[in-house]
């Protein structure tokens, strides 16, 4: 057993300096095509950039470690960007307005969690249809255009400044911390590892694995839902096509940090390296005047690769 142990930090500890070496080797290369590109400003805007993504991120971690998957993950953060959005623009305190949007992430997660493992559904389908589905009510709530006018004083969750620092950035800070410790100190994180090895083991070590596959797929739903009112805030305004590249850059990211698709491994570390990879070859792309549609190309096959080279490995 603590061999395994022993291999498992070894294989994490070693896929983390990968990470970090093509982290640098992209940001030599960039710098050399564009100066620019290692500038304090652009540093700082590529944490800020990264920021809810790693926050979406977080969410999705724990999920597939336990070994299932997120997709609603785009719809959840779109329909409380609008449900926000809306309360706000209808008189609704801004306090009361957020409290109600991070229940809707709370909401679809329980969903999503609940018909997963009740009834023993893939969660691949049963996230696809909820990511639809909010994806559909945030259309309603207003029949698809954009509601403006927000309060001023919301828009500092998404452009205010804590001392020098993005709030966002201070935000996502602090719920990385959080899970770090989670997953590596507490039994939530280990529960965590140990359900996404083998659920049957685990149910037969006397272990709920629904109660804490559901616990996962809420904190899932709820990151998703504070990124999406990030996004609002940072927008001014309550987006239809909200988050629309949010599941495929945040599934890219995980993966990227090590995560296994089949569960049973992943950190949060590489996690939220994978985020900063994802965003630093973004930006050193739209530096050097490389546009979106061709980032959306490049971030599909970085995420095809990854999955290849993560089976050859696992083989």
């Amino acid at each position: 057993m603590k061999n395994i142990e022993f291999l498992k930090k070894h294989n994490s500890i070693s896929r983390h300096l990968g990470l970090i070496g093509v982290i640098l080797a992209l940001s030599i290369v960039f710098t050399i095509l564009d100066s620019s590109f290692l500038t304090g400003m652009n540093l700082l805007n590529i944490v800020r950039q990264s920021s809810v993504m790693i926050i979406v991120a977080m969410g999705v971690t724990f999920v597939m470690i336990s070994g299932e998957l997120d997709l609603s993950i785009g719809g959840v953060a779109c329909l409380t960007g609008m449900a926000v959005s809306k309360m706000m623009t209808s008189g609704i305190p801004i306090s009361l307005s957020i409290v109600l949007g991070l229940l809707i992430g709370v909401v679809i997660g329980f969903v999503n969690g609940f018909l997963t493992t009740k009834f023993k559904l893939p969660s691949m389908i049963v996230t696809l249809a909820t990511m639809n589905l909010a994806n559909g009510c945030a259309s309603l709530i207003t029949g698809g255009t954009a509601i403006y006018n927000l309060p001023e004083k919301f828009e500092f969750i998404g452009r205010g400044y804590i001392g020098f620092l993005p709030a966002q950035v201070v935000f996502m800070t602090i719920i990385v911390i959080i899970c770090g410790i989670v997953l590596a100190k507490t039994l939530i994180g280990r529960y965590a590892l140990a359900i996404g090895g083998s659920d049957k083991v685990t149910e037969l070590a006397g272990i709920t694995v629904v109660r804490y596959k559901l616990l996962y797929f809420i904190f899932c739903g709820l990151c998703a839902s504070f990124a999406g009112i990030i996004l609002t805030s940072k927008l001014a305004s309550g987006q239809p096509n909200l988050a629309s590249n949010m599941m495929m850059d945040t599934l890219t990211a995980v993966v990227l940090g090590g995560t296994a698709m089949s569960g049973g491994s992943g950190t949060i570390a590489g996690s939220v390296m994978g985020a900063l990879l994802l965003t630093i070859i973004s930006n050193g792309l739209t530096i050097n005047g490389v546009n979106s549609f061709w980032q959306m190309i490049i971030s599909a096959f970085i995420l095809i690769v990854t999955i290849i080279a993560r089976r050859e490995k696992d083989k």
